[in-house]
């Protein structure tokens, strides 16, 4: 008996898996589409005589759609993750993990670092450029 409960273990692990790596593939696909289905709309808007109205609001219906259904995606995946901690597979004290992936999250990190970089390469200049006209300012009073 003991044997079958570790077999049904791994594979419902298993299946555990394959649908998080599933929805990680269907989040990747979304965000894709999130952002080519703008630029179709965007290119066929500009090639159409037609009004550029019924594209907009195609494009924002669009938008809308693939929202919910990426929140769909997520919402269902932390549910799996929750029925999981509740039936005691997962640790309780364990953070879901995330959908994006640790590569996405990485990359998210350090385009923050490079966006505090230059907002603080923005503000020295910003410093310098102040003193050069206040210098420049002094020198023509003389």
């Amino acid at each position: 008996m003991g044997k079958e409960k570790e077999i049904m273990y791994e594979k419902f692990m298993d299946l555990q898996q394959q649908v998080h790596q599933q929805n990680q593939k269907k989040i990747k696909v979304g965000l894709k589409v999130n952002i080519l289905l703008p630029l179709v709309f965007l290119v066929i808007s500009f090639i159409s005589d037609r009004s550029k109205l019924v594209f907009l609001v195609l494009w924002i219906v669009s938008l809308f759609g693939i929202a919910f259904y990426l929140l769909y995606v997520e919402y269902m995946d932390f549910e799996l993750q929750e029925q999981l901690k509740e039936l005691g597979i997962m640790e309780k004290e364990a953070e879901a993990q995330a959908l994006i992936g640790e590569e996405v999250i990485q990359s998210i990190d350090e385009i923050n670092n490079a966006k505090n970089e230059m907002v603080k390469d923005i503000k020295d200049l910003r410093k310098e450029i102040k003193t050069d006209i206040q210098s420049m300012g002094d020198k023509l009073k003389r």
